[in-house]
């Protein structure tokens, strides 16, 4: 009875020829004999049920709305929480090259990371921290405890498939918390939960929470929610509104989680 079909952010439906012409024999020509000038009802019937006539209903693809440009940071933040014996720079061995970072592009070869990963939710205890490389094969080693391809991964997949390793890997049953403290020696913060996309955003000095957020495009468009935790070194802090979470400035490998409940 009918087609439909999607072009340039449309849905679009078109009527089938034998519902056509039984709208025409039932609807159109009855209603034309009331009239003593049937030429104006005959060209809107002409013109809605041609052959290619189409309702359009508006469906914006919200995906592709452009996210807000990152800042131009003067200054980023140094990194204060470097745990002793740990090198001051991103850098895994004396042949790691120095390789250009983008927080919004996909790890590759070279590419440099800082990573403390966290087992618990009350009483988190840290399980890892090192600084590792993707080698020519896309894959950050980790030891007895497994590997992970995270070569063309963004670092939010990344964050995934690192937790996954651990999980499988250490047979874990508390949560995982992985925190990526820089990469290549960009100190990053990382926005997720109920955002418009979740993202890692490079921190800058006297960075607010607010801006974080603002940076990666804010909350879901119709999100009614307001809650915003703060977790740092795998603790989670409640702030009922993100005026009350702007107190706290975010260090490098702090995540930003955008409750979208409360």
């Amino acid at each position: 009875m009918k087609v439909i079909s999607h072009c340039d952010g449309f849905e679009t439906l078109t009527l089938s020829f034998p519902l056509r012409a039984f709208i025409m024999h039932f609807f159109i020509f009855p209603t034309m004999s009331r009239f003593s000038n049937p030429v104006p009802i005959m060209l809107a019937a002409a013109v809605c049920l041609t052959a290619c006539t189409t309702l359009k209903r508006f469906t914006p693809d919200l995906s592709k709305l452009p996210r807000p440009a990152m800042p131009n940071f003067a200054t980023l933040k140094k990194i204060t929480n470097i745990i002793p014996g740990m090198p001051d720079s991103d850098q895994a061995t004396q042949e790691d090259p120095q390789m250009p970072f983008n927080a919004r592009g996909t790890l590759g070869y070279g590419h440099t990371l800082r990573i403390h990963v966290y087992e618990g939710a009350r009483t988190p205890k840290r399980i890892y921290n090192e600084v590792l490389m993707v080698d020519s094969q896309g894959v950050i080693a980790f030891g007895e405890i497994g590997s992970a391809k995270i070569g063309g991964n963004t670092l939010p997949q990344a964050v995934e498939n690192i937790a996954a390793t651990f999980r499988i890997g250490l047979r874990l049953t508390r949560p995982v918390t992985v925190h990526i403290i820089s990469v290549e020696d960009t100190p990053v913060v990382f926005i997720r939960g109920d955002v418009m996309k979740e993202e890692f955003v490079p921190a800058w000095e006297d960075m607010t929470i607010k801006q974080a957020v603002t940076v990666s495009g804010g909350r879901k468009i119709g999100s009614k929610s307001h809650g915003v935790y703060l977790i740092r070194e795998g603790v989670r802090r409640y702030f009922s509104k993100l005026e009350d979470a702007d107190q706290e400035e975010p260090e490098p490998g702090d995540i930003i989680e955008l409750s979208p409940d409360i």
